[in-house]
């Protein structure tokens, strides 16, 4: 988790710049202990086989990449609809009224800035907050209380037991979200094996400036690959992270909605009502 701590620019520069000096220094060291010569007939073949290792890289980057941008989304889209679900269990029990839902809509409050002052900060560390846990209980218990008295206030309360037990999906999937790596440890050590014979199949051709560019440039773009999948890889940690303005954003709403008058007049009454 310690990289997850650092500048992004850190990050960028000791990936990209950092496995590019490695490779060169690699180069120079391997062709003084073992300075194999290639005839022409045994380089094609050489090249060819680099070929082959390189694509087998390119696919695990390529998977990899996908993997963990798809799991980013996923945690980004768990992070809004939870959010988006809370403004609206909020509003059908203002709508509601009463002590009872007024106790549950403070409890869902008080659940949402747990999970931005607590549980936020726990889940950069693949944690969470056993506090806002039991915030986030207390709904359940204060709209369990609620007692219906007629048939559109049972209406109402199916629909907000619908948006508690909606908003227990979506916080059980940003937490499995912020559990850990996306991508596996087996998953990193097969990658970090292909590079390794990767650049020891690049070692086999002479030291000229030609194949130090070659090089150069071949590690400079696997350096900028892993950058991508080591800043995606966990969605709740680092610079680049799933932020939780969503949440902002609901508390806000719920203010603007507290702040307007409820519109009583009797042209916003139904005839016959």
């Amino acid at each position: 988790m310690w990289i997850y701590d650092l500048p992004n620019w850190v990050v960028f520069l000791g990936l990209t710049a950092g496995l590019p000096a490695a490779a060169l220094a690699g180069h120079r060291l391997w062709r003084r202990v073992c300075p194999l010569e290639y005839d022409p007939e045994a380089n094609e073949v050489a090249v060819g086989m680099l070929g082959v290792v390189a694509m087998i890289l390119s696919l695990l980057l390529a998977f990899s990449s996908v993997t963990v941008w798809e799991a980013y989304s996923a945690a980004e889209s768990a992070v809004a609809s939870e959010a988006s679900v809370s403004g609206e269990l909020v509003r059908d029990l203002a709508v509601y009224g009463g002590p009872a839902a007024s106790a549950a809509r403070e409890a869902v409050r008080e659940y949402l800035r747990g999970v931005i002052a607590e549980e936020w900060p726990a889940m950069s560390e693949a944690g969470r907050s056993e506090p806002t846990a039991h915030k986030f209980n207390a709904i359940f218990h204060k709209a369990a209380v609620i007692n219906p008295k007629g048939a559109r206030e049972e209406i109402l309360l199916t629909e907000i037991w619908d948006k508690t037990n909606e908003l227990n999906v979506y916080r059980r999937a940003r937490l499995s979200a912020a559990g850990g790596s996306v991508v596996p440890a087996a998953l990193w050590a097969t990658m970090a094996l292909c590079i390794v014979f990767n650049f020891l199949l690049c070692y086999g051709l002479r030291v000229t400036r030609l194949n130090d560019f070659m090089l150069g440039i071949y590690a400079a773009t696997l350096g900028i690959l892993l950058f991508f999948i080591v800043e995606m890889d966990r969605p709740f940690a680092g610079s680049v992270s799933v932020s939780p303005d969503p949440y902002e954003s609901a508390l806000e709403s719920m203010k603007r909605w507290d702040a307007e008058p409820a519109d009583v007049s009797p042209e916003a009454v139904p005839p016959g009502k």
